[in-house]
């Protein structure tokens, strides 16, 4: 029976922690290694993940100094004894059957990465998964290519690991970069590269916490530039790996760049956020255009060429129109 490996990175979520772990222990398929890691916890989480695994022989618990969620997530991989390996956020809860549907459909299928879909809750108790008796269509199977074109240009694949369970050599090849806030999107990018067959499922099995003050719910920081430069890795990683793809690349890039700028205008252009609209439009005007236009319709290019020479005004009309945001 393979062994799956599930690694928790844990940081000051007493509140969630116990309902994320117990949708976890309580999966139907239990040969499980469930390696929680506390990322410097200064509430009462190290002290409940001990309690954890004296309360059930699977369970592991790492302890270390504040480093963050991706060194949280290499420290578990690292320590993972397991065929497979998923992540789940702590504030997070699973379906009790997503890792039996996930793993069969990766055994049948002779497949290394297969990622489910996801719903989101806003306030606990999260109220249950209506897919989890359900019929569900067979995954699509991709190839690596075709699967980073789902990921980059369709939205088919998306930027977030606990969605994903994989083969744990393909995890081990890959890592989670440190210290910055939108590791997902690398390490997804190179799971994939890294991978031969990869199945996608519409069963939703995942829901992901959004509290205010969560990561991706709070005001816009410098952290958030991390989104923008992940972009930017991946597309100088991908001109490199899949060429033919990297003018998607540039286009997801030169996109999120208008976003983020969109984003911006909502908010005083004065101090820092001013600031953060300039180095946004520098970055915009440092893709590929050439690249970027040769796989953008008439509309977004009539948008990237009017955001090219008068960003603010493109975006605050994109803001009125309620297009974007």
């Amino acid at each position: 029976m393979d062994l799956i490996s599930v690694i928790v990175p844990v940081y000051n979520v007493e509140k969630y922690l116990d309902t994320c772990i117990e949708s976890i222990v309580s999966q139907t398929y239990d040969n499980l290694e469930i390696i929680l890691v506390d990322d410097g916890s200064t509430d009462n989480c190290p002290a409940m993940c001990d309690e954890w695994a004296l309360k059930d022989p699977r369970v592991k618990v790492i302890h270390k100094e504040n480093g963050g969620q991706g060194e949280a997530r290499n420290l578990g991989i690292d320590a993972a004894a397991g065929d497979y390996i998923g992540f789940v956020d702590s504030d997070d809860v699973i379906s009790p059957v997503m890792y039996e549907r996930l793993l069969n459909a990766l055994t049948e299928n002779g497949a290394d990465f297969i990622q489910c879909a996801m719903v989101k809750f806003g306030t606990y108790p999260f109220k249950g998964f209506d897919s989890a008796g359900a019929v569900v269509n067979r995954p699509r199977v991709l190839t690596n290519g075709e699967a980073v074109k789902a990921l980059i240009a369709e939205g088919a694949i998306t930027s977030t690991c606990p969605s994903v369970l994989l083969k744990a050599e393909t995890a081990k090849k890959v890592r989670f970069d440190s210290g910055v806030i939108n590791e997902d999107v690398m390490w997804v990018y190179r799971a994939v590269r890294e991978s031969e067959k990869i199945l996608l499922t519409d069963e939703v099995l995942y829901a992901y916490f959004q509290r205010d003050g969560s990561t991706m719910n709070s005001a816009y920081t410098e952290k958030r530039f991390d989104a923008i430069h992940a972009l930017s890795q991946r597309a100088l990683e991908i001109k490199t790996d899949f060429p033919d793809l990297f003018p998607l690349a540039e286009r997801s890039c030169a996109g999120g760049c208008m976003y983020h700028y969109q984003w911006l205008c909502r908010l005083p252009n004065t101090g820092e956020y001013r600031e953060f609209r300039v180095r946004l439009h520098k970055m915009f005007l440092s893709r590929d255009l050439k690249a970027v236009y040769s796989v953008t319709d008439l509309k977004y290019k009539i948008w990237y060429t009017a955001f090219r020479f008068m960003p603010a005004l493109t975006c605050k009309v994109r803001n009125l129109l309620k297009i974007g945001l």
